[in-house]
């Protein structure tokens, strides 16, 4: 799971996430939106695939201009 805070109000932020998102291999299985404030949003993304590809979505996601927190927490399925 990613879960990020971003500045809903930084231009282009929402595309930039949306088309890393698309553009992976990566299964989105769920993705929330939570207004906190004004000014910043929560998502949790749930993410299923190869572990080294998902890290590579999260750094991308986490490294966008705007956002302010970014963690990913990762399980296991059996």
């Amino acid at each position: 799971m990613l879960t990020i805070v971003y500045d809903h109000h930084q231009r282009e932020l929402n595309q930039k996430m949306i088309d890393i998102q698309h553009n992976s291999h990566i299964h989105i299985l769920c993705n929330t939106h939570v207004h906190i404030n004004h000014h910043n949003c929560l998502e949790t993304i749930i993410l299923k695939g190869i572990p080294k590809e998902i890290e590579e979505i999260a750094l991308s996601i986490g490294g966008l201009k705007g956002v302010k927190f970014s963690k990913l927490t990762r399980a296991s399925s059996f």
